[in-house]
């Protein structure tokens, strides 16, 4: 007797989950491509703003520091994550995983202080190069 609730061969379960997915995702394209508006003349190298025709040409990429602050948030965040897998298996590392968390914190200490004295945490000063 099987020990799972449904009763299917597992390849046989992969095949069907990834026939639906194929199945839904062509489906959205062909919906989308159907319900879709259709604009004559329009040139893809114009900018598409409800209708309304630029009045000036482009000026370029916008500089935006919050994109290089989301950018560290992510590189940062990660350790949290990291150090939560090391904390549920802190007690079977012992002394030897919190070494190894403790180089670990002291490694991103290190960058976030390199990013400080970088200016790259600053957001009205040009960074230092």
């Amino acid at each position: 007797m099987s020990d799972s609730i449904f009763p299917i061969n597992p390849d046989a379960a992969l095949a069907i989950h990834v026939a639906l997915s194929a199945g839904i995702v062509a489906a959205i394209i062909v919906v989308a491509a159907l319900l879709r508006e259709k604009r004559a003349g329009a040139r893809p190298d114009v900018p598409y703003e409800g209708g309304v025709l630029p009045a000036a040409p482009q000026q370029g990429p916008i500089n935006a520091p919050y994109f290089l602050i989301a950018a560290l948030f992510v590189i940062f965040d990660m350790e949290v994550a990291i150090l939560f897998a090391w904390a549920v298996a802190a007690r079977d590392t012992g002394w030897f995983g919190l070494i190894e968390a403790a180089v670990f914190i002291g490694v991103l200490l290190l960058a976030l202080v390199y990013l400080w004295a970088d200016g790259a945490l600053d957001w009205h000063k040009e960074r230092k190069r």
